[in-house]
C-alpha cells in the first residue's frame, strides 16, 4: 500500500506525526525490514504504516506488544485500525499483563540455544513509558534479538514526566508525584540513549530527528561512531543527501587529481 493511501485512511489519529511516519515507511522498504518488534501500541497508527510499507515490498511480520489493561483505553485500538486499513494480516497483538519487558524474557529464552540467544528481528521500536529502569531495560533485552545491522528507534527522545503533569498524574503505571526530582525534569529517553545505546560496543551509527523527538541507532559494530542531528527532513531526503554529498566530494577530489 503507498504511503499516500494509506496516511489517508488514519491521519488525524495519534500518535506519530507525517514525518516519522513517513520516516518509519521509507526505512523499512529502503532496508527490507520485514521482521519488526514494535513496544509500546497507542491507537496502532504506526502499526498501520509498517504494515502498509510491509505490503509494498511484499510481506513481513510486526509483533506489537502492549499493557493488557490498556486494551479498552485507545479507541479506535489498534485491532480495529488494521481491519479498517485490511493489514491485519501483518501484525501479531500481543498483550501482557505488566508490560514488554517480560515479553522480551520470553522471546529472549524462547531463542536461546546452548547459552546463546539467536536474534531474529530486523527493526525493533521503543514506544512505551519513556522510563530509564523499564526502557534501560528493554533496549539491553531488544539488543539481544536484534539482528546485526538491524535498527532500534526510540520515540520522545526529549519527553519529561514533569511536562505531563498538567495533564495527567499517570504515565503508563509510573506516578509522577513518586518520583525524584531529577526523574520528573530529566528526559529520560534521552539518557538511555545517550547513555546506554551510544554506548553500546555493538552499535555505531545514530541518527537524532530533532523536531520529530525520534532516535536511531544502527547495529554495527565499527571502530568509528558517527552521530547526526537532522531537524527537518525524512529519511529518504537524508539518503539523497547523503549521496549527492558523496558525489560532490569525489568530484572535487577528482578535479585536484
Amino acid at each position: 500500500m503507498t504511503f499516500e493511501k494509506i496516511h489517508d485512511l488514519v491521519k488525524g489519529v495519534p500518535y506519530i506525526c507525517k514525518n516519522n511516519a513517513r520516516i518509519l515507511y521509507n526505512m523499512i522498504i529502503d532496508q527490507k525490514l520485514t521482521n519488526i518488534l514494535e513496544l509500546g501500541i497507542a491507537h496502532g497508527t504506526a502499526t498501520c504504516y509498517m504494515a502498509a510499507a510491509l505490503e509494498e515490498i511484499g510481506g513481513g511480520q510486526i509483533t506489537s506488544v502492549d499493557l493488557l489493561e490498556m486494551k479498552d483505553h485507545f479507541k479506535p485500538s489498534v485491532e480495529e485500525q488494521l481491519a479498517k486499513v485490511n493489514l491485519s494480516k501483518y501484525v501479531n497483538v500481543v498483550r501482557m499483563e505488566t508490560g514488554y519487558t517480560w515479553f522480551l524474557h520470553d522471546e529472549i529464552k524462547n531463542n536461546t540455544r546452548k547459552d546463546i540467544c539467536e536474534p531474529k528481528y530486523d527493526l525493533c521500536i521503543i514506544d512505551g513509558p519513556k522510563n530509564w529502569t523499564i526502557d534501560g531495560c528493554a533496549f539491553f533485552c531488544a539488543d539481544k534479538l536484534l539482528k546485526k545491522n538491524g535498527f532500534m528507534i526510540f520515540d520522545d527522545y526529549d519527553w519529561t514526566y514533569g511536562s505531563a503533569d498538567k495533564s495527567r498524574d499517570v504515565t503508563d503505571g509510573i506516578t509522577h508525584r513518586k518520583l525524584s526530582n531529577a526523574e520528573r525534569d530529566n528526559p529520560q529517553i534521552k539518557e538511555v540513549f545517550e547513555l546506554l545505546v551510544k554506548q553500546h560496543p555493538s552499535y555505531s551509527h545514530f541518527t537524532l530527528h530533532k523536531l520529530e523527538g525520534w532516535a536511531i541507532a544502527q547495529k554495527s559494530e565499527s571502530a568509528k561512531k558517527t552521530y547526526s542531528v537532522i531537524y527537518s527532513e525524512s529519511y529518504k531526503d537524508v539518503v539523497v543527501q547523503t549521496k549527492f554529498q558523496i558525489k560532490r566530494w569525489l568530484g572535487f577530489l577528482k578535479g585536484r587529481s
